[in-house]
């Protein structure tokens, strides 16, 4: 195999082109018309190579030289015998190595030749393309590739790569997602779009391979053609070492799992954009195709400093740290459970925390959690564990203006579920409240009925969008226009934290010893929490009570007041809540029936009881911790109390509003 110019000069010149003219004409169908002075034109401005089988010309390249940087192929033609024996490749090559200083080739061919594998096996893509001048419609597709990159990148590519800033280089599906028209469905366009973030640019050099524009030119409709095409072109589309090196392409795919490869052909097309990305020297590869990541794997990426993520995973990479940095609370009262941050779709989540009647499929899940962790900026997204790793609740968090957004919130399924949920609003109606929002919306669009319910309880609104006002800190009764103490209790729970001063609620100061204050209300006395797992994700408790008193009108308040035992001695009033039932029964009874939502032993149950062998099942819900504790020094507890606190006992109702008026700081309770 040998390739020579055509010299226009040598004695055989005539003979050799009139055997080009031969192969021309018996493959015009795929070359297009031109008359043979035309053609003889062209050859003498020295633009013609001679490609040669055992010293018999069997095909040939036309082509010009129109400006200093570019080398226009107008043919490229092999015979048919010689088709498969590398002869084409060779004669480019040879053409490239004759002008040492163009650094762009390009050529023009009809899509309904067929051949558009053969550019492609050049390394070259598709940068536009135009209607040719069959009467049959045909498209004609310009091919390029940069060459000759000894020499240097051309100053586009060079200004990318060398800008200092990660280098990520986008996938075709991620083309699709940013710059497809809003009119057409794509799965995972909520977290692609989370790229164009104005906050992420100044972090990122995005760029791609020039094989999107082979991917592109594969859409049947011409009107999404273009319009990719435009909207991308601003896009740098990196240099290829195709075909002259195809070792790394090799290597990858020879790592790749046969049945992955089975399965999805495709992925030897992935495989050229990512060869194309590590030559590059880039940092990412970002794709959504499932495929890709599972296949990548088994491909030792980290030897070449190249990761393949996801667009909410590259987000999570480059982003400083999320707007709610401060927003990891404590404020579900349980020593054992923590809030950690979600950066990724970790394989137990789904299973966890799908809704399976609305969320069919798993992915549709999945997709549903990268969305928002594409959005690290303005989204918080949590895990609610245990110290064993085990999963409680996932949520995420967004908080806009004076209004705290919820687009997921979920509770672990079984019998602790609702329990969960329902403490869960009033954690972040209290975090809500901490950052100043006076708003909260619920707009996960996978609702569980566990959740629906506890929503329902809480007070949010049926709508499409669950919404709940905060507040105010405090009202009264009258600017309220209630009723009753029933409608004072729902008031309080429905519009969190707010207080109702003036309702005339019977109060009672419940007595508690300091280590059951510490496990029953969560008071944090400095002393080893010995809470219940669970209990602090309860809403509705019980204390037991040796005291014969059987609290009327219920609703009513409770002031807890807590004592001293032989480890601390406290006395003061530490916190409230709403007791909504009272029952005087057996100690054998109060066991069987409440013994796993409170904190006493059977003996210390049976113990309050005394020698009636009766014991009062207090039943309490929304119990708030005092932000100011008052003590029986104070003087309110004077005002009020005249005895020592031993047993339950009932107070004028005025105490809890002077007790709350202390917890009030500019409107705002503490």
């Amino acid at each position: 195999m040998s390739v020579v110019a055509w010299d226009p000069e040598s004695a055989d010149a005539e003979a050799q082109l009139g055997s080009v003219l031969m192969i021309h004409k018996a493959n015009r169908a795929r070359l297009g018309p031109m008359p043979d002075m035309a053609f003889r034109d062209r050859a003498r401005h020295r633009g013609l190579l001679l490609g040669m089988l055992d010293a018999v010309i069997t095909g040939y390249i036309l082509y010009d030289i129109p400006r200093s940087n570019l080398i226009k192929l107008v043919h490229v033609c092999v015979g048919e015998v010689s088709r498969g024996t590398g002869l084409a490749r060779e004669m480019v090559d040879t053409a490239i190595r004759l002008h040492p200083r163009r650094s762009l080739i390009a050529a023009s061919c009809r899509t309904d030749y067929g051949i558009d594998a053969f550019w492609q096996s050049l390394g070259m893509h598709v940068a536009s393309e135009r209607a040719g001048r069959a009467l049959s419609g045909s498209i004609l597709m310009n091919w390029v590739k940069r060459i000759n990159l000894e020499d240097g990148l051309d100053l586009l590519e060079s200004a990318s790569l060398e800008s200092g800033l990660p280098i990520a280089v986008l996938d075709t599906n991620i083309i699709g997602d940013l710059f497809s028209p809003p009119d057409i469905r794509r799965d995972h366009r909520e977290e692609t779009v989370e790229l164009q973030a104005d906050w992420l640019q100044p972090l990122v050099t995005f760029v791609t391979s020039g094989e999107v524009d082979n991917e592109i030119s594969k859409n049947q409709d011409q009107a999404v053609r273009t319009h990719l095409r435009a909207a991308s072109q601003h896009l740098t589309r990196l240099s290829t070492l195709r075909p002259g090196d195809r070792t790394l392409e090799n290597v990858l795919l020879a790592a790749t799992d046969t049945h992955v490869l089975a399965k999805d052909p495709s992925l030897r097309q992935d495989v050229l954009h990512l060869v194309d990305a590590i030559h590059a020297g880039a940092d990412y590869f970002v794709t959504n195709d499932g495929n890709v990541h599972l296949a990548a794997a088994g491909w030792n990426l980290g030897e070449h400093g190249i990761q393949v993520v996801r667009p909410h995973q590259l987000i999570t990479a480059l982003s400083p740290e999320p707007f709610m940095s401060d927003f990891r609370s404590n404020l579900i009262d349980d020593g054992d459970l923590e809030w950690r941050d979600v950066t990724s779709d970790e394989p137990g989540l789904e299973p966890a925390f799908r809704v399976y009647e609305i969320e069919t499929k798993p992915n549709a899940f999945k997709q549903r959690l990268r969305d928002l962790m594409a959005k690290r900026k303005t989204i918080k997204v949590q895990k609610l564990v245990d110290k064993q790793g085990s999963l409680w609740a996932l949520a995420a968090l967004e908080l806009d203006g004076t209004t705290l957004r919820l687009p997921l919130i979920r509770a672990i399924r079984g019998e602790r579920g609702s329990t969960v949920a329902f403490q869960l609003l009033r954690h972040f109606r209290r975090a809500a409240w901490e950052h100043h929002a006076t708003r909260i919306e619920v707009a996960d669009t996978a609702i569980s009925v566990t959740l629906d319910a506890a929503l329902r309880a809480d007070g949010f609104s049926d709508d499409v969008l669950r919404a709940a006002i905060l507040g105010p800190a405090a009202a009264t009764v009258n600017a309220l226009a209630l009723t009753s103490t029933a409608e004072v209790a729902l008031a309080e729970r429905h519009q969190w934290p707010l207080v109702v001063q003036g309702a005339k609620m019977p109060t009672y100061i419940i007595p508690i010893q300091p280590r059951w204050a510490t496990n029953l209300l969560g008071l944090n006395d400095g002393l080893i929490s010995l809470r219940r797992r669970g209990l602090g994700l309860s809403r509705e408790l019980v204390y037991f009570s040796g005291s014969r008193i059987e609290p009327k009108g219920l609703p009513a308040r409770i002031l807890w007041y807590a004592t001293g035992d032989k480890t601390i001695t406290i006395r003061k009033i530490v916190a409230r809540s709403v007791l909504v039932d009272s029952a005087r029964v057996s100690a054998e009874d109060a066991i069987a029936r409440f013994g796993k939502v409170g904190v006493l032993r059977k003996s210390e149950i049976e113990g309050a009881a005394g020698k009636t062998g009766k014991v009062n099942v207090i039943r309490f819900q929304d119990t708030e911790l005092l932000g100011r504790s008052v003590s029986r020094h104070d003087e309110i507890f004077k005002r009020y109390v005249k005895d020592t606190v031993q047993s339950m006992q009932q107070v004028d109702s005025q105490m809890f509003d002077d007790v709350m008026a202390l917890q009030f700081d500019g409107g705002h309770a503490v």
